[in-house]
């Protein structure tokens, strides 16, 4: 035991002081840590991925095999089934974009073409939840026998663009917009922008070989 001005201390006493001076600073000093860290944070905006665009340039597409022809931007590749298949479909791979337009064709005749149409009016309004949100543009080119209806749906859709072609007598071709992985509308606004002058491009210069 230690004896200081009549005062007898126990060496546990002077252990247990000297801890609480250290855990005294310890706090002291960590409660400062944090006060500097809040000072300092400043929070960020929600953001999106950042997506590269770049600018399009086309050439025709044109197969044997197919009953029409149409142009198609360099930075995507075409799917086609094999030269013996029955199938009459095809893809549009955005692969930079994660991104394909489903493509389709059936013959018509002027009795089924009416089926067609809404058969395919009623998949798009399927896909979302308010009907209000399609907005539908017309084009036409009666020296080509094309007659186009481009269907631009807002908010979030499985699909954001599809769209149809005919002559109204034997040719009907449909395409769809889709994105292999889930994700915000607003996110892929740009994109979705930028395919949709390529499908613009593909109404504005598609024609039938027969």
């Amino acid at each position: 035991m230690k004896k200081v001005n009549n005062v007898v201390f126990h060496p546990f006493d002077v252990i247990i002081s000297k801890m609480t001076r250290r855990i005294i600073i310890f706090s002291f000093l960590f409660t400062c840590l944090l006060l500097s860290c809040k000072k300092n944070y400043t929070p960020k905006p929600k953001g999106y991925l950042r997506i590269e665009i770049r600018e399009a340039q086309y050439v025709a597409f044109d197969r044997d095999e197919l009953p029409y022809g149409f142009n198609i931007s360099t930075q995507t590749a075409v799917e086609t089934p094999s030269k013996d298949s029955s199938l009459n479909w095809l893809n549009i791979d955005y692969y930079d974009f994660e991104a394909k337009i489903y493509c389709s064709y059936q013959p018509i005749t002027p009795q089924t073409l009416p089926i067609c149409e809404n058969e395919c009016r009623r998949l798009i309004e399927h896909s979302v939840k308010n009907a209000d949100a399609i907005n539908e543009r017309f084009y036409e080119n009666k020296e080509r026998h094309i007659y186009a209806s481009l269907f631009l749906i807002e908010g979030e859709s499985a699909s954001p663009i599809q769209f149809t072609l005919t002559d109204s007598v034997s040719n009907f071709f449909r395409g769809a917009l889709y994105y292999t992985y889930g994700s915000n509308a607003d996110s892929l606004a740009p994109v979705t922008e930028y395919i949709k002058k390529d499908i613009v491009e593909l109404i504005q210069s598609f024609y039938w070989k027969k």
